[in-house]
């Protein structure tokens, strides 16, 4: 499923079924433009309609204004609005795109920022596990008037470290790649206009 198929049915869900959870998902800054797109289409669609009560067909068949310079503003209102409608396609086309090249099966800048702190607490939770495990030694170093210096020497410090950052580099490169992913999307979401 494509970005925008996703967005569309997320969106339109949200409106039909009013359920805090697609509320939630809607307003992710992934899918909320393609939310504001289609109400800017509405608008103008709504701008557009509006013009027709504001002329009257002349004996030739040539749309007549009422009052010209009302319509001259919506007419300039309506070409503002179709500008942006078309540069917002444009924006929502290279994310979708975007989306299809990272290859992302989770439509959420959301969900990418909660897998990255999950990926932090995993990393915590093994420098923790290293410093309970050297926490006798620590103690041991300590109590015979040692200092850090000595404590770094030991080889099970020395071990255990570097078990420990053997386990934390491909974590690392994951948050690394996931906040590069992140940056991407909202590089091209910083385009949008509102």
């Amino acid at each position: 499923m494509t970005l925008s198929a996703y967005a569309r049915s997320i969106i339109n869900v949200a409106k039909v079924n009013c359920y805090a959870t697609d509320a939630f998902k809607a307003r992710d800054p992934l899918i909320r433009p393609f939310g504001e797109h289609e109400d800017q289409k509405a608008s103008l669609r709504a701008l557009q309609e509006a013009t027709i009560g504001l002329c009257w067909v002349n004996s030739e068949g040539e749309l007549v204004p009422f009052d010209e310079a009302e319509f001259t503003g919506i007419q300039k209102e309506i070409a503002v609005l179709q500008a942006k409608i078309d540069h917002n396609t444009k924006i929502l086309n290279e994310l979708d795109s975007k989306v299809a090249e990272l290859g992302l099966t989770e439509f959420s800048i959301s969900k990418l920022k909660g897998q990255i702190e999950k990926l932090r607490s995993q990393i915590n939770q093994i420098r923790a596990e290293e410093n309970d495990s050297l926490r006798s030694k620590w103690e041991s170093v300590v109590s015979l008037g040692g200092n850090r210096a000595t404590y770094d020497k030991l080889p099970e410090v020395i071990e255990a470290r570097a078990k420990a950052a053997a386990q934390i580099e491909p974590i690392e490169a994951e948050i690394m790649a996931l906040n590069a992913q992140i940056r991407s999307l909202e590089s091209i979401l910083s385009k949008f206009t509102r």
